[in-house]
Protein backbone atom coordinates (compact mmCIF):
# COMPACT_ATOMS: atom_id res chain seq x y z
CA UNK A 1 0.00 0.00 0.00
CA UNK A 2 2.32 2.45 1.11
CA UNK A 3 4.43 1.69 -2.27
CA UNK A 4 1.30 2.11 -4.39
CA UNK A 5 0.74 5.56 -2.22
CA UNK A 6 4.40 6.57 -2.87
CA UNK A 7 4.02 6.00 -6.87
CA UNK A 8 0.62 7.70 -6.97
CA UNK A 9 2.27 10.95 -4.92
CA UNK A 10 5.32 11.01 -7.60
CA UNK A 11 2.85 11.28 -10.33
CA UNK A 12 1.26 14.11 -9.29
CA UNK A 13 4.53 15.54 -8.09
CA UNK A 14 5.45 15.64 -11.90
CA UNK A 15 2.50 16.57 -12.99
CA UNK A 16 2.35 19.70 -10.96
CA UNK A 17 5.45 20.49 -12.03
CA UNK A 18 4.93 20.13 -15.40
CA UNK A 19 2.12 22.48 -15.17
CA UNK A 20 4.18 24.97 -13.22
CA UNK A 21 6.97 24.95 -15.88
CA UNK A 22 4.50 24.73 -18.68
CA UNK A 23 2.91 28.13 -16.65
CA UNK A 24 6.05 29.89 -15.98
CA UNK A 25 7.25 28.51 -20.19
CA UNK A 26 4.25 30.70 -21.38
CA UNK A 27 5.59 33.93 -19.39
CA UNK A 28 8.01 34.21 -21.91
CA UNK A 29 5.35 34.45 -25.04
CA UNK A 30 4.32 38.23 -24.58
CA UNK A 31 2.91 40.17 -27.73
CA UNK A 32 6.08 41.83 -28.57
CA UNK A 33 7.96 38.15 -28.52
CA UNK A 34 9.17 35.95 -31.15
CA UNK A 35 9.97 32.60 -29.46
CA UNK A 36 10.73 29.58 -31.11
CA UNK A 37 8.51 26.53 -30.55
CA UNK A 38 11.70 24.63 -29.13
CA UNK A 39 12.05 26.60 -26.03
CA UNK A 40 12.61 24.59 -23.11
CA UNK A 41 12.63 26.02 -19.57
CA UNK A 42 13.85 23.37 -16.60
CA UNK A 43 12.52 23.40 -13.18
CA UNK A 44 12.69 25.72 -10.27
CA UNK A 45 13.17 28.81 -11.95
CA UNK A 46 12.62 32.04 -10.24
CA UNK A 47 11.33 34.49 -12.86
CA UNK A 48 9.81 38.11 -11.73
CA UNK A 49 8.93 38.97 -16.11
CA UNK A 50 6.98 41.69 -17.41
CA UNK A 51 4.18 41.50 -19.75
CA UNK A 52 5.56 44.14 -22.06
CA UNK A 53 8.93 42.96 -22.25
CA UNK A 54 10.27 41.81 -25.58
CA UNK A 55 12.10 38.69 -26.51
CA UNK A 56 13.81 36.83 -29.12
CA UNK A 57 14.76 33.54 -29.16
CA UNK A 58 15.72 31.41 -31.59
CA UNK A 59 15.60 27.69 -31.68
CA UNK A 60 16.35 24.71 -29.56
CA UNK A 61 17.29 27.18 -27.00
CA UNK A 62 17.26 25.89 -23.17
CA UNK A 63 17.27 27.69 -19.77
CA UNK A 64 17.71 24.99 -17.54
CA UNK A 65 16.72 24.58 -13.61
CA UNK A 66 17.12 27.54 -10.80
CA UNK A 67 17.89 30.56 -12.65
CA UNK A 68 17.01 33.80 -11.20
CA UNK A 69 15.52 35.89 -14.27
CA UNK A 70 14.07 39.15 -13.93
CA UNK A 71 13.28 40.91 -16.96
CA UNK A 72 11.55 44.25 -16.73
CA UNK A 73 9.32 46.55 -18.22
CA UNK A 74 10.06 47.59 -21.81
CA UNK A 75 13.02 45.37 -21.37
CA UNK A 76 15.07 43.46 -24.58
CA UNK A 77 16.10 39.88 -24.02
CA UNK A 78 17.29 37.89 -26.79
CA UNK A 79 18.97 34.48 -26.66
CA UNK A 80 20.69 32.93 -30.49
CA UNK A 81 20.11 29.30 -31.87
CA UNK A 82 21.44 26.13 -29.28
CA UNK A 83 22.60 28.87 -26.50
CA UNK A 84 22.39 26.56 -23.27
CA UNK A 85 22.17 28.22 -19.47
CA UNK A 86 22.00 26.75 -16.13
CA UNK A 87 21.74 28.13 -12.50
CA UNK A 88 22.58 31.82 -13.58
CA UNK A 89 20.82 34.97 -12.66
CA UNK A 90 20.01 37.44 -15.27
CA UNK A 91 18.42 41.00 -14.71
CA UNK A 92 17.21 42.97 -17.55
CA UNK A 93 16.34 46.52 -17.28
CA UNK A 94 17.34 47.66 -20.66
CA UNK A 95 18.71 44.70 -23.07
CA UNK A 96 20.47 42.00 -23.18
CA UNK A 97 21.49 40.11 -26.31
CA UNK A 98 23.36 36.28 -25.94
CA UNK A 99 24.46 34.93 -29.21
CA UNK A 100 24.16 31.18 -30.32
CA UNK A 101 25.72 28.30 -29.28
CA UNK A 102 26.64 29.95 -25.93
CA UNK A 103 27.16 27.92 -22.77
CA UNK A 104 26.53 30.17 -19.59
CA UNK A 105 27.54 27.98 -17.13
CA UNK A 106 26.55 27.83 -13.13
CA UNK A 107 27.04 30.83 -11.06
CA UNK A 108 27.22 33.20 -14.03
CA UNK A 109 25.05 36.58 -13.28
CA UNK A 110 24.49 39.38 -15.95
CA UNK A 111 23.42 42.62 -15.21
CA UNK A 112 22.53 45.56 -17.54
CA UNK A 113 22.32 47.99 -14.97
CA UNK A 114 23.64 49.34 -11.62
CA UNK A 115 22.28 51.63 -9.15
CA UNK A 116 22.50 55.16 -9.04
CA UNK A 117 24.24 56.87 -6.31
CA UNK A 118 25.95 60.85 -5.37
CA UNK A 119 28.86 61.12 -3.45
CA UNK A 120 28.05 64.62 -1.51
CA UNK A 121 26.80 63.35 0.70
CA UNK A 122 27.11 59.67 -0.01
CA UNK A 123 24.03 57.70 -1.11
CA UNK A 124 23.09 55.00 -3.25
CA UNK A 125 19.32 54.62 -4.30
CA UNK A 126 17.45 51.52 -4.16
CA UNK A 127 14.83 52.53 -6.90
CA UNK A 128 17.11 54.54 -9.51
CA UNK A 129 18.94 52.66 -12.00
CA UNK A 130 22.07 53.71 -15.01
CA UNK A 131 20.77 51.88 -17.73
CA UNK A 132 23.02 50.42 -20.51
CA UNK A 133 22.97 47.04 -22.59
CA UNK A 134 25.45 43.53 -23.06
CA UNK A 135 25.88 41.77 -25.64
CA UNK A 136 27.75 38.50 -25.70
CA UNK A 137 28.23 37.08 -29.35
CA UNK A 138 28.84 33.66 -30.68
CA UNK A 139 30.17 30.49 -29.08
CA UNK A 140 30.40 32.50 -25.95
CA UNK A 141 31.26 29.43 -22.67
CA UNK A 142 31.60 31.19 -18.82
CA UNK A 143 33.01 29.73 -16.18
CA UNK A 144 31.14 28.97 -12.92
CA UNK A 145 30.50 32.28 -11.01
CA UNK A 146 31.29 34.99 -13.89
CA UNK A 147 29.81 38.35 -13.51
CA UNK A 148 29.16 40.21 -16.36
CA UNK A 149 28.19 43.95 -16.25
CA UNK A 150 26.41 46.72 -17.90
CA UNK A 151 27.90 48.32 -20.98
CA UNK A 152 29.80 45.36 -22.10
CA UNK A 153 30.20 43.61 -25.39
CA UNK A 154 31.74 39.94 -25.94
CA UNK A 155 32.80 39.20 -29.45
CA UNK A 156 32.83 35.89 -30.56
CA UNK A 157 34.68 32.25 -29.40
CA UNK A 158 35.31 33.52 -26.27
CA UNK A 159 35.66 31.62 -22.74
CA UNK A 160 35.42 33.78 -19.83
CA UNK A 161 37.19 32.01 -16.69
CA UNK A 162 35.67 30.66 -13.57
CA UNK A 163 34.77 33.85 -11.02
CA UNK A 164 35.88 36.62 -13.63
CA UNK A 165 33.98 39.94 -13.39
CA UNK A 166 33.80 41.49 -17.01
CA UNK A 167 33.35 45.02 -16.47
CA UNK A 168 34.90 46.04 -19.95
CA UNK A 169 34.38 44.70 -23.85
CA UNK A 170 36.06 41.78 -24.69
CA UNK A 171 37.45 41.17 -28.28
CA UNK A 172 36.83 38.08 -30.51
CA UNK A 173 38.91 34.88 -30.39
CA UNK A 174 39.82 35.20 -26.59
CA UNK A 175 40.63 33.86 -23.12
CA UNK A 176 39.60 35.44 -20.17
CA UNK A 177 41.17 34.13 -17.06
CA UNK A 178 40.72 35.51 -13.46
CA UNK A 179 43.84 37.40 -12.21
CA UNK A 180 43.71 37.50 -8.34
CA UNK A 181 44.77 41.11 -7.47
CA UNK A 182 42.40 44.16 -5.84
CA UNK A 183 42.50 47.57 -6.44
CA UNK A 184 40.59 50.23 -3.73
CA UNK A 185 39.58 53.17 -5.21
CA UNK A 186 38.78 56.05 -2.87
CA UNK A 187 35.40 57.78 -3.12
Amino acid sequence: MKKVLGLCFIKLKNFANSCINAKNRDLFFTRKSSVHHSFKLGSGNFLDISPDSEFQFGKNVFINQNNFITIKSNAKFSIGEGTYITRATISCLGEIEIGENCILGEGMKIFDHNHQYSKQPFSVSKSDFNIGKVKLGNNVWTGANVTILKDVTIGDNVILGAGCVIHKDVPANSIIINKQDQQIISL
